[in-house]
């Protein structure tokens, strides 16, 4: 149902670019973008403009490299401001953390990796972040972000785990569900939150374009 007279903010989600070193569990490993990746995300925010324009209030970024350098950048040149969110950094991934997947293959055989992919919400990295963990601390920034928005359409540069967490919290799916959206590098996803007379809404408009 929608509400005519609601109070409406907009949030769209970008995940990063590809970093330098490409494919890999990287997790918190803090690599920055490849020239490939600046491209990819700045391709994808600027099919948001309108007569030159980026129609966001604020921007809000993980503080790894890898997002926080090109939200710096764009904060300055559209000289919009910047929000820092820790709590918007990727799932950390214990052992596996800047390895490829052929890499812990070889080490640690396919059992617990091709468990993990299939149902992160019972299987976690050795050494690593549980995901009940993490889409709690996922929670609480987004909450924080609903209630406190920095302006009516925000843009949220994070990861696929930190993108798809945050999806799968607004279209409600089972938290073993987290990796349902196939999120590409760049991919920009839009919800929408009203605050009406009934309370408060949460909706996805489009995912991964």
């Amino acid at each position: 149902m929608r509400f005519p007279e609601a109070e409406q903010t907009t949030i769209d989600l970008l995940r990063h670019g590809e970093p330098v070193g490409g494919r890999m569990l990287r997790g918190s490993t803090d690599h920055p973008l490849s020239e490939t990746g600046w491209q990819q995300v700045t391709d994808a925010v600027m099919r948001q403009t309108v007569e030159g324009h980026l129609p966001y209030d604020a921007i809000v970024t993980s503080p790894l490299t890898r997002c926080r350098e090109f939200a710096l950048w764009l904060g300055e040149e559209f000289d919009l401001p910047v929000q820092v969110e820790e709590d918007f950094a990727e799932l950390h991934l214990g052992r596996w953390e800047g390895r490829t997947h052929a890499q812990v293959f070889a080490e640690e055989g396919t059992g617990r990796m091709s468990a993990f992919w299939h149902d992160p919400a019972a299987v976690s990295p050795p050494g690593g972040e549980t995901l009940q963990a993490f889409d709690a601390r996922l929670a609480g920034a987004w909450q924080q972000l609903l209630s406190n928005p920095p302006g009516k359409h925000v843009l949220v540069v994070a990861h696929l785990f930190v993108c798809n967490g945050l999806l799968r919290q607004v279209i409600e799916q089972p938290l073993s569900r987290v990796l349902a959206m196939d999120l590409p590098y760049a991919a920009m996803s839009r919800v929408r939150h009203e605050r009406h007379a009934l309370g408060e809404t949460s909706f996805v408009e489009w995912i991964g374009r």
